[in-house]
């Protein structure tokens, strides 16, 4: 067997649920060949995608994948997840706040020989946070604020008469913890849960969600305290320009993780 035949054998099949901004990403990465260690068997999505790869429903994307990518609503994402963990499958799950909204997940879990990784998402510092909780964290808040549009049909938005067209200037709209919060943006605060889980777990980590009309992008930012040490990190995104309620970096985050997953050497 020669080198290159090793190499691919070794290759691990990976699918990609949901091609919409987040996963167009992903898939892109993998057709152009940036992301070593994956073949890509196929994408499954409600519409025709742009790429030339083979266009499989989600149920042959489970069964014939080692590893499945998720890019799904939150509302989506059990349905898959059941799936793959019921195959014993690895999946890559972005849309952390359905670990929240759907608790029932963590049954299916230890139920399985499959696992679920959550990547960073749009968000920094998830390194320092989880490095703080061994040592003990006092307090955790996220501050995300984004433009009046990339909040419009949320929930909470529609539940309380919120009019984003009328707000002229920078306003806290929200303020919870970050399960409440999974409740109210499920589209938007994938960073509180992910972070939630890194640190002091979801009843415990303060959100506040504000709107900004002068706001270009996306921001986060996290103060963790605990101990004698005090974590800030802040991210400002720019919005996908196909989905203005996510930012380009939580893509990313997805390429940076599998390309972690087949690496000897990691560097968190």
């Amino acid at each position: 067997m020669t080198v290159l035949e090793k190499e691919e054998k070794m290759k691990q099949k990976i699918g990609v649920v949901g091609v919409g901004a987040l996963g167009s990403i992903v898939v892109q990465a993998l057709v152009d060949g940036k992301i070593d260690g994956y073949e890509l068997i196929g994408v499954s999505d409600l519409n025709k995608t742009a790429f030339d790869v083979p266009h499989l429903s989600t149920e042959d994307v489970v069964k014939s994948a080692d590893i499945i990518v998720e890019c799904l609503p939150p509302a989506a994402a059990p349905a898959l997840a059941k799936q793959v963990l019921d195959n014993n499958k690895t999946l890559i799950l972005i849309s952390s706040s359905a670990l929240l909204l759907y608790p029932e997940i963590g049954d299916w879990i230890q139920a399985s020989s499959g696992r679920i990784i959550v990547p960073s998402g749009a968000i920094s510092g998830l390194d320092a946070v989880s490095a703080l909780k061994e040592g003990g964290i006092d307090r955790v808040t996220i501050r995300t604020t984004k433009p009046p549009k990339g909040l419009t049909g949320a929930p909470y938005v529609i539940e309380n008469n919120i009019d984003m067209d009328d707000l002229s200037e920078k306003t806290c709209i929200f303020s919870g913890n970050a399960y409440d919060a999974a409740k109210a943006f499920p589209a938007n605060v994938n960073v509180a849960a992910t972070l939630s889980y890194a640190g002091l777990g979801p009843e415990k980590t303060q959100v506040e969600v504000w709107a900004d009309p002068d706001a270009k992008g996306n921001s986060h930012e996290i103060v963790a305290k605990g101990g004698s040490s005090t974590i800030t990190s802040r991210v400002d995104n720019l919005p996908d320009p196909n989905n203005p309620k996510s930012s380009m970096l939580a893509g990313y985050s997805i390429i940076a993780t599998l390309k972690k997953l087949n690496k000897d050497l990691v560097v968190i």
